[in-house]
Formats: structure tokens, sequence, C-alpha cells
């Protein structure tokens, strides 16, 4: 019997040929003894299924077809998956190395803990990393009324999932807030002191895309639909957080698990960045 939970990470692709490889390689390459990897490809026709090819007796489950969207391609990977960790990332995302070894030892010693997720590091086209966050211990105050939490780096138990529901299919853009939301009303998060992945920035990111034409909306669907409501003391504590987001920004390095040096100065190519 292994020692180790199982982690079921889904990652939803369509037409991300430029990115996918480091995505899929960033995942299999964890080692991890008990990964359950679920790629859910839309039908992909550029280069994305030749590089899948390569990695397809490695997955738990494949499947590539035209579906819904990304919302509904998460939800259903989530519903073929069995582990006791659930977690997804983009098919332009990458995890940190030994991630899930980190993430497994994390939920064993900490019982209480339902959710997890770190600090934020970006990346561009080139693998080159342009920015970071640094973000406070965390808030559900503020995470209700402002969607800042990096999913790329987010990590929940099985149990709060069920508690929860699934994904809700009909978002395109605030799947994951909606998500993030309703496991806040129910369990417990943590930010841990590290970087659990990294966030491709590029022109046909579709957070980059769908913010202004679908995201504000999204997000204040989720705003309605939770009763959540905003204030001016929660918008100045908004402005207050996003600057100290940038203030420690300027200035944080982690020492043992980021290349002391890099992040400051930034322009690392994303392999000589991880300092494990």
């Amino acid at each position: 019997m292994s020692n180790h939970l199982k982690i079921s990470i889904v990652t939803p692709s369509f037409n991300q040929g430029q990115f996918v490889e480091s995505t899929v390689r960033s995942v299999l390459e964890q080692n991890y003894p008990e990964l359950e990897y679920i790629f859910m490809d839309g039908g992909s026709t550029d280069s994305t299924i030749d590089v899948i090819d390569k990695y397809r007796d490695k997955f738990f489950h494949f499947r590539s077809h035209r579906d819904e969207g990304q919302a509904a391609a998460v939800a259903e990977g989530f519903e073929t998956s069995g582990g006791d960790i659930l977690a997804y990332l983009n098919s332009d995302d990458m995890l940190a190395p030994r991630a899930l070894f980190y993430v497994d030892a994390f939920f064993r010693n900490n019982p209480d803990i339902d959710v997890l997720y770190s600090h934020r590091l970006a990346i561009d086209t080139n693998g080159i990393a342009i920015y970071y966050w640094i973000l406070p211990t965390h808030s559900s105050y503020l995470m209700s009324r402002w969607d800042y939490i990096p999913q790329e780096t987010t990590f929940w138990r099985r149990s709060i999932w069920e508690r929860a529901g699934n994904i809700d299919k009909s978002f395109r853009f605030a799947m994951d807030y909606d998500l993030f939301v309703r496991f806040m009303k129910l369990g417990k998060f943590k930010r841990v002191n590290r970087f659990l992945g990294a966030y491709r920035w590029h022109d046909d990111a579709k957070s980059s895309r769908l913010f202004e034409t679908v995201g504000r909306e999204e997000i204040a669907r989720v705003w309605r639909e939770h009763g959540i409501k905003k204030s001016k003391i929660s918008s100045f504590l908004e402005r207050r957080f996003h600057q100290a987001i940038d203030s420690n920004s300027n200035t944080f390095v982690e020492n043992h698990h980021i290349r002391s040096g890099c992040l400051p100065g930034l322009g690392y190519h994303i392999n000589d960045v991880w300092g494990w």
C-alpha cells in the first residue's frame, strides 16, 4: 500500500500545440507514484495530438473530440478521476518540479486544510519569468471579493469537491473563482510560502482575451449568486491588497525553493528559476 495520496490532475486543451508539451512534461516528470493524469482535448486541429501521441500511454484517461469548452472538459475530467487530491492545469501552464510531493506531504500533515495554493509566477511564450505575485496570508473576505487565487497552483481534497459540487459548465472565465467561493463556504484554505506552478501569459491566453469581454460580468455573477456585497471599504482593501502584492513582489525571494537572485531581476528562463 502506497504512503502517498492519489493526486488527479486534469488538463483541458484546445489548439495549444505550441505549449502543451511543456505542460505535460511538467506533470509527468514529477515522477509522482500516485498520479492520475487526465487529458481532455477539445478536438484540436493543430499539432497538439501529434505531441500528445508521444505521451498517451502515460495518461490515466485521454480523449479528443469537440466539447462544450474548458469548463465542461474540466468537469468531465473530474468525474473520471479517483484521486484523494484534485487540481487542473491548463495546457499552457506548468507545475514546479516536485510540486506534487510537496502537495502530498502538506495534505497528509495538515488534515484540517481543504484547499492549498501558493504565490504566482508568470512566464512568457518563451518560458521567461516576467512577473510574480507574493500573496499575503489567506483571507476569505478578500478572496470572495477579488479573483486573486492562482488556479495553476491550487489543489483541494476530494471531500470538499464532493460537498461543493463540480465545475459549473456555464462559465467561460470565472469557473475557478466560482468553485473556490463554494469551497470557501465549506472548508479551510492555506496559502503556502512557495511557488507551485507557473502561469503562462500570452496574447491567446484565455484570461488575457476574455477578461474585459466576459470576465468582469462572470465575476459579478459570482458575487450575485453567492450574495457577496461590494462596498467602499472592500474596494479600498482590494486596492491596498494589490499594492501590497506589487510591493512584496519587488523584494521577495524564497530560499531553497527559487534559485537565489533570480526573481528580483526576472528575465530568467523557467528551467533556470526553480532551485530544487
